[in-house]
């Protein structure tokens, strides 16, 4: 599923450039130059006037290197293309969008990375003109959440390779990153369709017209036999309805406090997985916890990015579990729910690391 990315532009002013620096090179023209035209001044040493010119020329290139370097940036502009939709742990493709409306000589491109936390060089561009050059890379955001995404830096090295200057461009962003996702195990998927079938009584609204009959498989619950039909066909049917109640599943998730932030993360993967597998189903599904006390409802999209922004909460899990609805418990230890009704399917951690194949990373 495509969805716009949720993400922040930080407004600011187009970045000045930075003061210019030589290079290792540029230090060391710097030091024969001065040693050049000092011959000229040290009563010591026979003047040389061939040299002293020299080193007067070279010590006038660099400081029209100093002088002209940085403001071959002032035309540059940039801004970040953020992927669509980014899973933690999972590879995307960041971008920029560059131009220069009056050009910019050659130039290497830094951006944040945020598996190394710093600035890296991302592209080596012979230049830019007004029209818009997109250069893009691969990475990975290691954790869910709202990721800052400093400025893009522009670095060029004028001349001969002497002098250095480096500017921000644009503004710096921020992409809301959703939680990693698992994949549900044949068990797990058996166990859902049996206690799913299970739900053929409840008040949750939804529209209960027939679909089709099947045959009865062992494990169907009684109440979802159509004793009419079965009569008619002599053979026991089950009816399957377009959006019974127990299409409309509530998902509640244990974000307790004091527990190990490992444990919580492979929680939230758990219930990202569980979201993406019934809303690929075509299932309506309502996320609860501490976190979201009245519940979210909506898109895949939208349920997922409530999670990603979930933080561990104080409060006893009992009071989010919504009443009247067909719920299945996300919790990080055994929890009573023998006096709901109807009765959630409670998933303890533990046991959801046998039912959801988790990545590798969130294990």
């Amino acid at each position: 599923m495509i969805a716009v990315p949720v993400v922040k532009a930080e407004g600011s002013a187009p970045g000045m450039p930075s003061r210019a620096r030589f290079t290792l090179l540029g230090w060391l023209v710097l030091a024969e130059a001065v040693l050049l035209a000092a011959t000229l001044f040290l009563p010591s040493v026979q003047p040389r006037p061939l040299g002293a010119a020299l080193g007067l020329g070279l010590l006038a290139a660099l400081l029209l290197g100093v002088w002209r370097t940085p403001r071959s940036l002032l035309g540059v502009r940039g801004t970040w293309v953020l992927p669509a939709v980014a899973h933690a742990g999972d590879e995307v493709t960041l971008g920029a969008s560059l131009l220069a409306s009056h050009g910019a000589p050659p130039l290497v491109l830094e951006a944040w990375d945020p598996l190394l936390r710093r600035h890296e060089v991302m592209a080596r561009l012979t230049g830019l003109d007004a029209l818009p050059t997109r250069p893009s890379w691969s990475t990975r955001f290691p954790r869910r959440g709202l990721n800052r995404l400093p400025p893009l830096i522009a670095r060029t090295v004028q001349p001969f390779g002497l002098v250095s200057a480096g500017m921000q461009i644009g503004p710096g962003t921020e992409l809301l990153v959703l939680p990693a996702l698992g994949r549900v195990r044949k068990e797990l998927r058996t166990r859902l369709n049996r206690w799913v079938e299970s739900q053929a009584i409840t008040t949750d609204p939804g529209d209960d017209e027939l679909a089709r009959l099947r045959d009865y498989r062992p494990g169907d619950h009684p109440l979802r036999i159509h004793w009419k039909a079965s009569a008619r066909h002599r053979t026991l049917l089950v009816a399957e309805r377009h959006a019974p109640g127990c299409r409309r599943l509530a998902l509640v998730v244990d974000t307790s406090a004091g527990t190990d932030a490992r444990k919580l993360e492979r929680l939230i993967c758990v219930a990202a997985t569980l979201i993406d597998h019934f809303c690929g189903e075509g299932w309506a599904v309502s996320l609860h916890g501490h976190f979201a006390p009245q519940g979210v409802e909506g898109s895949r999209v939208r349920l997922l990015e409530t999670l990603a922004l979930a933080g561990a909460t104080n409060g006893s899990l009992l009071d989010v579990i919504p009443t009247n609805r067909t719920a299945i418990v996300l919790a990080l230890s055994p929890l009573d729910v023998s006096a709901l009704l109807p009765k959630p399917l409670v998933l303890v951690l533990a046991e959801c690391e046998q039912l959801v194949w988790l990545p590798r990373r969130v294990r």
